[in-house]
């Protein structure tokens, strides 16, 4: 690959806002889990020399991804998809409970989640069948949701099931989908969410908290709403913030209470901007593309992306239940940090995939033009 032309065509709207985000999260991270490490009898930067290495690893990861043609990231995909289908059944048999839930995996002392490797993959995946012409399209990519759907109950994980169902529908409803279908798939996840609620003690019990929220029993929510109200307009200072040390989960799902706190409205303000360009430009790449498959991709990633961050920060306020997911590009952890990293990587690619496709049309346009004179 030409290195000239990869720096020409990068789509700098989209990876700029990304590297602001990563600096933030060292940022918050560097602040946050000194105190996690000393409760957990740890060295004291333990949490952020790990963290620098996941950042590292992400940005070589998303800039890997960038330079790939759209023929391989498909392929890549497909066999992205069919490993971690596979880890995620070993996660269920091997796996170590945490908080209820099975999720992580141990592979030369090294957890892995590998539901969330997956969620790229399997917007890839799905937008490829639902673009195919293959006579049963449409019943092969809804059996494929419902086999991921199903292994994220048995986890169980209610949030990233339903990340993966609003992107799901989402590739549906741009590929013109006839309505019964969605009856059918409204109805199985219904179906779903009901067997989890009454069948998994943990999740029936957040959304009782949810429904009718104390502060006994809702003692995470809680100090996130203090830590807003203590940050005000510029925070309480870099360093000084109380709240990580009352959550014990302040460097992963609650790392937007760490920044409220300690860096005020204005900063989460600026945060939420950059959220704002990244999404925004992911429907503007959508909007300019003309491959059915590549526009599948693109639109499923983005609505996980967006309803991830969306949810993730909804939670800090007690807009939604307490779910377990992590703010895309600045919690703590790697498998989020790197899963985020292809989805971004895979989306510069089809960006850049465009800007050499519509070089090409210019230079045609004008080879015509100067034929003509």
């Amino acid at each position: 690959m030409n290195i000239k032309l990869w720096y020409r065509t990068l789509d700098y709207y989209l990876i700029v806002p990304v590297i602001f985000l990563l600096a933030i999260s060292f940022v918050l991270v560097h602040s946050a889990s000194p105190v996690i490490a000393q409760r957990l009898s740890l060295p004291q930067d333990y949490f952020i020399r790990r963290h620098i290495i996941y950042i590292i690893l992400s940005l070589v990861t998303l800039i890997t991804f960038s330079f790939l043609n759209v023929k391989t990231i498909f392929n890549l995909s497909f066999a992205g998809f069919t490993l971690f289908i596979i880890l995620m059944v070993a996660v269920i048999i091997l796996g170590m409970e945490a908080k209820g839930a099975k999720r992580w995996l141990h592979i030369f002392k090294i957890s892995i989640q590998p539901s969330e490797f997956m969620r790229p993959f399997f917007s890839v995946v799905i937008a490829s069948i639902l673009a195919s012409r293959m006579k049963f399209r449409v019943h092969i990519s809804i059996v494929v949701f419902l086999l991921i759907f199903a292994l994220l109950l048995l986890q169980p994980d209610f949030s990233m099931s339903m990340l993966l169902t609003y992107s799901f529908v989402s590739q549906m409803l741009i590929a013109c989908i006839p309505l019964l279908y969605f009856l059918c798939i409204a109805g199985i996840v219904t179906t779903g969410i009901t067997t989890a609620y009454l069948c998994f003690p943990h999740i029936k019990q957040r959304v009782y908290n949810f429904l009718f929220f104390t502060q006994r029993d809702n003692f995470q929510v809680t100090k996130s709403l203090e830590a807003f109200k203590r940050g005000q307009l510029t925070g309480v200072g870099p360093g000084e913030g109380s709240v990580k040390t009352f959550l014990p989960d302040c460097h992963t799902d609650f790392v937007f209470s760490v920044l409220a706190e300690e860096f005020g409205l204005i900063m989460c303000l600026a945060t939420l901007m950059l959220f704002g360009v990244i999404s925004a430009r992911l429907f503007y790449v959508a909007y300019r593309e003309s491959e059915l498959s590549n526009l599948l991709t693109i639109l499923g990633i983005s609505m996980q992306f967006i309803t991830q961050f969306i949810i993730n920060i909804g939670v800090t306020l007690s807009i939604f239940p307490t779910t377990g997911i992590t703010l895309p590009l600045l919690s703590y952890g790697g498998s989020s940090l790197l899963s985020s990293s292809i989805a971004i990587g895979i989306m510069l690619s089809f960006s850049r995939n465009q800007a050499i496709a519509l070089n090409i049309r210019e230079r045609i346009a004008l080879g015509r033009y100067i034929i003509n004179q």
